[in-house]
């Protein structure tokens, strides 16, 4: 379920900006990486692969966060995000 539910959210997200597109497309991957891993009886690479999947994503989530933040009050600091316009 998660993973289609992360693969719907990857789609909604294509008009929005690179850096939240990256971590929507790194949840979907290690959910799908995870799905897979367990279906295939416990396939232990398939699992690592999932569980980097995931902290990579996680990385990417706190970058994402704290540059809407900083983009939302305005600061002299912003970093990047790739926007799609």
């Amino acid at each position: 379920c998660w993973t289609i539910f992360s693969g719907i959210l990857f789609l909604g997200s294509l008009r929005t900006n690179v850096a939240m597109l990256l971590v929507l497309a790194l949840m979907f991957l290690s959910y799908l990486f995870l799905t897979i891993g367990e279906l295939a009886g416990a396939s232990t690479v398939l699992l690592i692969i999932g569980g980097w999947l995931a902290i990579a994503s996680a990385i990417v989530a706190w970058y994402t966060a704290l540059a809407d933040m900083l983009r939302v009050s305005r600061g002299a600091f912003q970093l990047p995000m790739g926007w799609l316009g």
